[in-house]
């Protein structure tokens, strides 16, 4: 078996952009990273490129993470190749913001879909390797808007509690197999999408918060590769919150 084969592998869900592109970048320093990416190709190809100039091994592949049968495809395509994943990372997600009154069933069903929903297709698809194997870590991508409210995110700030909970559910089922589930709940983080606001909007944000300023994407990938590290290998069950304060 060659080098490459040997290597621990991961899959990152929605890895093309925002924190998602911070995972794949940081945690192929160390394993063979697969993302999913949805829409975003040419970002995705840029990644790729960019992860493999520096001498590490990133895959891409297109897959709608609400589409069971394509998650079931892609899954036993790579585990037939590759076997159980190291990891899953569950962190695809989107936002359809609106207050509830005006809310469109349509925005509802789409959030609940993408964010949960391809989170259980993903875990169903790869747990039963990792029971097999009798290792592996799973992650789910909260919020800290699944543990307070927040005007405008019914939908999302159900999605992102119900991963806390399914999180915690599933490691009670699994510890006794070595594979661990946990949660992480960002608070305020610099991306992309926080950029774009206009900055008396951005300054207010980040005033909010205890530290008086947004996170980094770098600080929640490096509790991510805690995570599924071995360091924390006596750890699941758990939400890690990653929000400056804003929480506590």
């Amino acid at each position: 078996m060659n080098e490459a084969k040997q290597q621990p592998w991961v899959l990152v869900t929605g890895g093309a952009r925002g924190i998602g592109k911070e995972l794949v970048v940081t945690l192929s320093q160390q394993y063979h990273v697969v993302f999913t990416w949805r829409h975003s190709e040419n970002e995705a190809q840029q990644l790729i490129e960019f992860c493999r100039q520096q001498g590490r091994r990133v895959d891409g592949l297109q897959c709608d993470g609400a589409d069971s049968d394509a998650v079931q495809s892609q899954a036993r395509r790579l585990v037939d190749a590759q076997g159980a994943p190291h990891a899953l990372i569950n962190n695809a997600g989107i936002t359809r913001d609106s207050v509830f009154l005006g809310m469109d069933t349509r925005d509802w069903l789409d959030v609940i879909d993408n964010n949960l929903n391809a989170s259980f297709h993903w875990t169903r698809a790869f747990l039963p390797g990792m029971v097999d194997a009798g290792r592996g870590s799973v992650v789910m991508m909260s919020s800290v808007s699944g543990l307070k409210g927040n005007i405008g995110q019914t939908n999302y700030s159900a999605t992102k509690a119900a991963l806390i909970a399914f999180a915690r559910s599933l490691a009670l089922e699994v510890a006794r197999f070595g594979v661990r589930v946990n949660a992480i709940a960002p608070g305020i983080i610099d991306t992309d999408m926080m950029r774009d606001m206009p900055e008396k909007a951005r300054t207010a944000l980040c005033k909010s918060v205890p530290m008086k300023r947004a996170g980094q994407v770098s600080e929640v990938s490096s509790m991510v590769a805690y995570l599924i590290g071995d360091q924390s290998r006596y750890i699941t069950g758990q939400c890690m919150v990653v929000d400056g304060g804003l929480t506590a």
